[in-house]
């Protein structure tokens, strides 16, 4: 069964024995096969049927949906299938080889949709084209290759809808017939009638009579051949039809003759023959010139370049006007004939122009160009115009240095002057000094003084050395002069910057320094400078470096804290000995400081971004090293290496706790790691399957109620327990030291140690100042609830404290009694446990130590230390 509740097995089985007698040559019977369309049902046109289920499946099969098609267009009464013609039929015009567009001028009934379009060749039963829009999303049409090939598209868009032809050509020229079929109504059909015009193929003059003298007549013929319908042939002059009289021979020619007196204006007004039938193409055009016997009325010669410009070539126009046949035209450039092979000659009516294309160069400025013009049968008429060339040309441009100065003796201090030579036409409107491409500005204080055509430097320095040029620019452009190179002499000046070289004691480094200096012949020195040492400038002995000209390396091994301090090298030449010496600083090589203001960006599901500040490199090259583990499990997820603390952490996974390491290292040892904890975030809810907000199951919230419940019972019990510590010891002062102690799960990072106050935690961008404060000395429930503040903060900060993470977080109470005054700090920090087993806050007053506590147990011991190291 197919849609619509159709048998369609009949139609598939009728439409396979229809494919198989038509591919057997047999017609098969009227009224075909009605299995599967109801009894009550006559099947009309079995053949069309047939052909029009074969144009839509395209040799495809029988398919369910191509079935259905079929029966749509045959179900119901015959009267269905009572084709309507439309209208008068359309006349349609096409010029072979354009195309053509040929309308279904058919108007669809109301509330009905075309299913099919059929084309056919006047009364033709096969179409030649059919296009299926039974599906808007996939329409398909096939074409009668050999009627159309692959030229034919339909446009059912179109109003009305047409059928586009592209190259027409003549076997097109038929009557047509489209059908259209409709789901519910009548098929309906329209007609046009496609005519393809053939313009004609050739046009020609002929000239009987040739040359013709002034008032005489020439018989002027025009033929035109091919065209369909014959062409229209008319005589034009000026714009002006003069003849329209065409006749037609036998043989399919047009010829339109013309006889008219010879007159002077023939020379120049050409008379033209036109052929065309239709207004698409262009007509067919022959001109036709007199040749009227006549003498020279006139030479002049243009220029459309003027001025002239040098470098470019020029075209010259020598027009000679009343003489035919054409004069005999001669150039002359300053009294000598330019080679023939340089003009060009055309003649228009009585107008003989020459053109001549010349190479202007500078020197032809104010040169005379004669152009001449001889009558061939009358020498004597001669006539010439003389043509002054007037070449415009870039600016000619020549630097030299001043004649009292020597180019190979230019020291510091000196003054110099240039010269600029300047040939241009026009001139130039404006002079520029270059330094090395940079333009010199006039500027007195500086030494820099600019003349019309002068460069004066003043009390040179080594920093004027270089190539100078002078540029002039006129309308045709601007032109540089040769360069003159200055060399001015200096003495020796450092060409490194002061540099801080990390060493370590008995290590061999060798020490370059670079100088700069002209001449290069120079010699060094070096010289070690300690404020351990009393003699402040201890000079090296030249053994302990090397030269490679302007180079020298120095091989340096500090055996003690003595032997670090800055060296320095000097550098002599024979214009002086170098004012600044190159100093480099030694100091003790060793790791570096650890990196600062790290800070986690652009947070993802899968990645984060983290950046640091990096410290001093100990005086060595550094790498920073970034491991980040997850924190429930310990998990190691990146562990990268790079030369700058900046750092793309993934793949990470989404909703999950991070702990970052940032470390700077180098052949020393590593720095203090910095570390950060963030969170990635979750999967998109856009991400998720289910359209709407999927509610929690069952399980999640009992899971929940459990949790929430032991919670509770968990902080009561702790409650209960710290009530009861603080009974057992009511009747001393006490007071309560609490550490956070986290143990690192991978031995390769460095350990996780306890919180330092101002920890920031940056999670989806935002930082969060985690500030930690210990328990308050008393019982109760203020210091139950300020443990777990405490406890949620430092396990928010460091992630879970599973034991496959972390381990258990221990809260040290130490209650020590002390007697007023008499404990000192003992009495109120007592004894903090995981720093390398010492005591903290021991021989510190009380004072101090409960000012120290008040900061937290982590600056508690930090002060200690500090304290003790004083």
């Amino acid at each position: 069964m197919g849609r619509d509740g159709v048998d369609l097995s009949g139609v598939c089985e009728w439409w396979s024995g229809a494919r198989k007698g038509r591919e057997d040559g047999v017609r098969r019977d009227e009224k075909g096969d009605k299995k599967g369309l109801g009894a009550e049902e006559e099947v009309v046109g079995a053949r069309e049927w047939f052909e029009m289920v074969w144009l839509i499946s395209n040799g495809r099969g029988c398919r369910e949906d191509v079935a259905l098609a079929a029966h749509t267009f045959l179900r119901g009464k015959k009267s269905q299938y009572t084709e309507e013609s439309e209208g008068e039929t359309s006349q349609v015009e096409v010029v072979e080889g354009y195309n053509a567009s040929l309308p279904c001028s058919i108007t669809s009934p109301p509330h009905d949709t075309a299913v099919l379009t059929l084309w056919y060749i006047g009364s033709g039963e096969t179409p030649v084209y059919s296009y299926d829009q039974r599906h808007i999303e996939r329409t398909s049409d096939w074409s009668e290759k050999a009627v159309f090939g692959g030229r034919a598209r339909y446009l059912p868009y179109e109003h009305p809808p047409v059928l586009h032809l592209s190259n027409v050509t003549t076997t097109d020229a038929r009557r047509y017939r489209c059908r259209v079929d409709y789901k519910e109504t009548n098929s309906r059909q329209a007609w046009v009638e496609l005519s393809v015009i053939v313009p004609p193929s050739k046009i020609e003059i002929i000239n009987r009579i040739s040359p013709v003298e002034l008032g005489e007549r020439n018989d002027v013929g025009c033929r035109v051949s091919g065209g369909s319908p014959p062409a229209r042939v008319v005589w034009m002059q000026a714009g002006r039809e003069v003849d329209a009289n065409a006749t037609v021979t036998s043989s399919g020619t047009t010829v339109n003759d013309l006889q008219v007196p010879a007159s002077r204006k023939d020379l120049r007004l050409p008379f033209t023959c036109q052929a065309s039938n239709n207004d698409v193409t262009a007509p067919l055009v022959a001109t036709h010139h007199r040749n009227v016997s006549c003498g020279p009325l006139s030479v002049s010669v243009t220029s459309e370049d003027n001025p002239l410009v040098a470098g470019r070539s020029a075209e010259l126009v020598c027009t000679v006007v009343g003489s035919n046949p054409p004069p005999l035209i001669t150039w002359f450039l300053q009294g000598k004939q330019v080679a023939q092979q340089k003009s060009q000659m055309e003649m228009t009516g009585n107008v003989t122009v020459s053109m001549l294309r010349l190479q202007v160069e500078r020197r032809h400025h104010h040169s005379q160009l004669v152009c001449r013009a001889q009558h061939p049968t009358l020498p004597r008429e001669t006539k010439e115009d003389i043509f002054v060339l007037d070449v415009s040309y870039k600016p000619l441009v020549n630097l030299t240095l001043g004649r009292t100065l020597n180019a190979r003796n230019l020291k510091e201090g000196i003054d110099l002057f240039f010269e600029c030579s300047i040939d241009a036409n026009p001139r130039p409107y404006k002079i520029r000094w270059l330094h090395q491409g940079e333009e010199l500005v006039h500027n007195v204080s500086a030494g820099v003084i600019v003349g019309d055509a002068t460069l004066a430097l003043q009390a040179v320095k080594r920093h004027r050395s270089g190539r100078y040029e002078c540029e002039a620019s006129n309308v045709e452009g601007d032109s540089r002069s040769n360069d003159v190179s200055i060399n001015i002499k200096y003495a020796p000046r450092c060409a490194v910057a002061p540099a801080l070289r990390g060493v370590a004691l008995l290590e061999r480094t060798n020490i370059t320094c670079a100088v700069d200096a002209d001449p290069v012949n120079v010699s060094f020195n070096w010289t070690f400078n300690n404020s351990l040492r009393r003699d402040q400038d201890q000079t090296l002995p030249s053994s302990r470096y090397t030269q490679d000209g302007l180079r020298s390396t120095l091989t340096y091994t500090p055996t003690s804290e003595r032997d670090y301090g800055t060296l320095q090298c000097y550098a002599t030449n024979v214009v002086g000995k170098q004012e600044e010496p190159c100093s480099f600083t030694l100091i003790s090589a060793g790791p570096p400081e650890e990196v600062n203001n790290c800070t986690v960006l652009n947070v993802t599901s899968h990645s984060a971004g983290i950046r640091c500040l990096s410290g001093f490199d100990g005086g060595l090259p550094q790498r920073f090293l970034l491991q980040v583990w997850e924190a429930e499990s310990g998990r190691l997820m990146v562990n990268a290496s790079s030369s700058s603390p900046v750092f793309a952490a993934r793949p990470l996974e989404p909703g999950r706790t991070y702990k970052a390491s940032v470390a700077s290292y180098n052949s020393r040892g590593r720095a203090t790691p910095s570390r950060l904890l963030f969170l990635t975030l979750k999967e998109a809810e856009m991400h998720k399957s289910l359209p709407s907000m999927v509610e929690p199951s069952p399980l999640v919230l009992i899971l929940g109620v459990i949790t929430g419940v032991l919670v509770v019972v968990g902080a009561l019990l702790l409650a209960v327990w710290l009530v009861k510590e603080r009974r057992n010891h009511g009747h001393h002062e006490s007071a309560t030291v609490t550490q956070i102690v986290l143990k690192d799960n991978n031995p390769d990072l460095l350990s996780v140690e306890a919180p330092e106050e101002g920890v920031g935690v940056r999670v989806n961008g935002s930082v969060k100042a985690a500030q930690y404060a210990p328990p308050s000395s008393g019982g109760g429930p203020e210091q139950v609830a300020s443990y777990q503040r405490y406890e949620e903060d430092a396990t928010s900060l460091y992630g879970s404290s599973s034991p496959e993470a972390t381990e258990r977080t221990r809260l040290t109470t130490s209650n020590t009694s002390a007697s007023k005054g008499g404990g000192g700090a003992a009495a109120v920090a007592g004894r903090v446990e995981g720093l390398s087993g010492s005591t903290c806050c021991e021989g510190v007053s009380e004072e101090v130590a409960e000012q120290w506590w008040e900061e937290g147990p982590p600056r508690l011991c930090q002060s200690w230390k500090e304290a003790s190291r004083t």
